[in-house]
């Protein structure tokens, strides 16, 4: 299983969102994203998430400067999202020397088109739910689709690796949502690579994540927080 730790920036910070939303509990860390970056990296990182809040918040990627710096100067694959909503923005991000590039249901309308251009190894489709209904305002049918729905249909569209984002448990460091990743598992017939993220806060939680045929674990705030440690951890299921 896949431990892929992940780096959120906001205003040229590391940042944590509360449950997906900036409140009284978002945190901010004053380590410097590159440095912290070159860490993971140095304790044998495969893979580094980088998250663009700016990107979210505005439709495009805002650090760009910083985003490049951290591609080019550690050799662990990134997997880059945020904002990302057009074929123009994915050019960008393979441009800043992003690995693999995050899509979220708001790229929905470009999925196909970034699939035939790059592959499904290079793009990754994130799925924000809030328990089996997805956090969006996209429809499907009319209305707001379910999580295991939409998975589906990803699926057929050519998606192989699939993000779900637990918006109850995101940055609350309160436990993944076990059931929602075993059934969406289910509903794929075990032929996706699902990842987790959100709400993993101790060494048990992986334990029942990798149980599930979870493929990786993204996690935020419990490294920042020095509540995992990410060596580790990697050493326990990737060594």
């Amino acid at each position: 299983m896949e431990i892929i730790p992940s780096i959120y920036l906001q205003e040229g910070k590391i940042v944590s969102w509360y449950k997906g939303k900036q409140n009284d509990q978002k945190k901010t860390y004053y380590k410097e994203p590159l440095h912290m970056a070159r860490f993971f990296a140095s304790e044998g990182a495969i893979k580094l998430q980088i998250i663009d809040l700016g990107g979210t918040l505005s439709g495009s990627l805002q650090h760009t400067k910083m985003i490049k710096k951290i591609c080019s100067g550690i050799k662990s694959e990134v997997q880059l999202g945020g904002g990302i909503r057009t074929m123009e923005e994915v050019e960008r991000a393979f441009e800043l020397g992003a690995t693999r590039v995050l899509l979220g249901v708001s790229s929905i309308k470009i999925l196909k088109e970034a699939l035939t251009k790059y592959g499904p190894n290079k793009i990754i489709m994130g799925i924000k739910g809030n328990y089996n209904k997805v956090d969006t305002d996209f429809t499907l049918d009319g209305g707001v689709p379910e999580v295991t729905d939409l998975a589906k249909q990803i699926q057929k569209v050519g998606v192989t690796q699939l993000i779900y984002k637990d918006m109850q448990t995101e940055g609350a460091m309160y436990h993944p949502n076990f059931d929602m990743i075993e059934k969406i598992i289910y509903e794929t017939d075990g032929k996706m690579d699902i990842y987790s993220s959100g709400g993993t806060a101790d060494e048990y939680d992986l334990k029942l994540l990798r149980e599930t045929g979870t493929k990786g674990v993204i996690i935020g705030r419990a490294f920042m927080e020095n509540a995992l440690d990410f060596r580790k951890l990697r050493e326990m299921y990737e060594g």
